[in-house]
């Protein structure tokens, strides 16, 4: 297997007892390669492009072929104030023609749109417009019209909005849960384990009903988490059989994890904050995995580079891309430097995937300070 400039970075891994206790333990091993140093975009996809069975990556105006990662044209991205406006790179067939297109969002220009996969490397991306809900800080893929087919989750500045796909032109049909939720920050999850995808915002949490296509849904007004990343994440991080809440503060230091506690009978749910780590700032993106295949997932986060231009809190700190699991057993959180002080950072929507298919996981790392993928080394 042939790939550019490769920098081999090993596991190094502490142990967070919530407030940043930390013991040294093993962890998985990734390798580091330089896909594009060049380029700034903050968002990522992993998918087949050309239809040669290969996973190649997609990141802002350019796609990269695997395994040599040669470039090609996608279309111009216009630049302001030191951002480039496309801040989603989701892959998915939207016309159902058999090949995958792109998704996109952008902050500046207020859309949601697609780019439509000419079906050739040197042919032109048309651009489709969704809607113009207002500044769209990043959106992701998932299924919360239950139908089996990914939907497209976005978190508006002004809105709370998600975009139903369906199998004909125009392929989109908004819907509009409620207004409550608006802030910083955004994900989807089941909570109160009906089966169904709920939406996730700082504010509190709106429920889906059994058909998600109706509006408006119930709001639960239950914590206040501050500005948060995107997404935040819903899982059992204890494994009490209730779903908690795994976020990042998207602008300040600090990794959190929400506990959902018990409700007793007729009583309302309550939730407990605790600290995962407190060491690194601007945690705007993360992904729910099993890097190490042991069955035991957890999450893959890192620190976006000059989010806000280096007016955040800890702007200027090393920049590193982190796996955390829980061990349940001593109530502990596993932190592994997956790569640390170097360029490798997370922009506003990288991506996890199997680029290689070998059946692990790698990510691509996506920012302003380049592109770079995270080779996992387990198989």
């Amino acid at each position: 297997m042939s790939f550019p400039y490769v920098r081999f970075t090993l596991g190094l891994v502490a142990v967070f007892i919530f407030h940043a206790e930390c013991v040294p333990a093993d962890g998985p091993a990734f390798s580091t390669i330089v896909i594009d140093a060049s380029v700034v975009f903050e968002c990522a996809g992993i998918g087949d492009i050309d239809g040669d069975g290969k996973n190649d990556i997609v990141s802002g105006s350019y796609w990269y072929s695997y395994p040599g990662f040669e470039r090609h044209f996608i279309c111009e991205i216009a630049e302001k104030s030191n951002y480039r406006d496309d801040f989603s790179n989701s892959l998915m067939d939207v016309d159902g023609d058999g090949d995958l297109d792109i998704v996109s969002v952008t902050w500046f220009t207020e859309q949601c749109l697609w780019r439509e996969n000419p079906g050739s490397p040197s042919g032109t991306w048309k651009e489709h417009l969704i809607d113009k809900p207002g500044n769209c800080e990043t959106g992701y893929l998932d299924d919360l019209s239950a139908d089996g087919v990914p939907d497209l989750v976005v978190d508006v500045a002004q809105a709370i909005n998600w975009y139903e796909h369906i199998d004909q032109p125009p392929y989109w049909k908004k819907r509009s849960p409620g207004k409550e939720g608006v802030q910083h920050g955004f994900g989807t999850g089941d909570i109160n384990g009906d089966g169904l995808k709920d939406i996730v915002t700082p504010k509190g949490w709106y429920e889906a009903p059994q058909d998600p296509s109706q509006d408006p849904w119930a709001w639960y007004p239950e914590f206040d988490l501050g500005s948060t990343g995107v997404p935040n994440l819903v899982f059992d991080v204890d494994g009490d059989g209730l779903n908690d809440i795994v976020f990042g503060m998207g602008h300040d230091y600090g990794v959190f994890w929400m506990r959902q506690n018990p409700a007793p009978d007729g009583g309302k749910r309550t939730w407990t904050r605790l600290e995962i780590d407190k060491s690194w700032s601007q945690a705007h993106a993360m992904f729910y995995v099993d890097l190490d295949l042991s069955g035991k997932p957890g999450f893959i986060t890192g620190k976006r580079y000059y989010a806000h231009n280096g007016q955040d809190p800890g702007a200027e700190d090393p920049i590193g891309v982190y796996f955390y699991q829980y061990d349940r057993k001593q109530s502990t959180w596993i932190k592994t430097n997956l790569d640390y002080g170097n360029r490798v950072g997370f922009g506003l929507m990288p991506a996890v995937g199997d680029i290689d298919r070998d059946g692990d996981l790698d990510a691509v790392c996506s920012g302003k300070s380049g592109l770079y993928l995270l080779l996992n080394k387990l198989k």
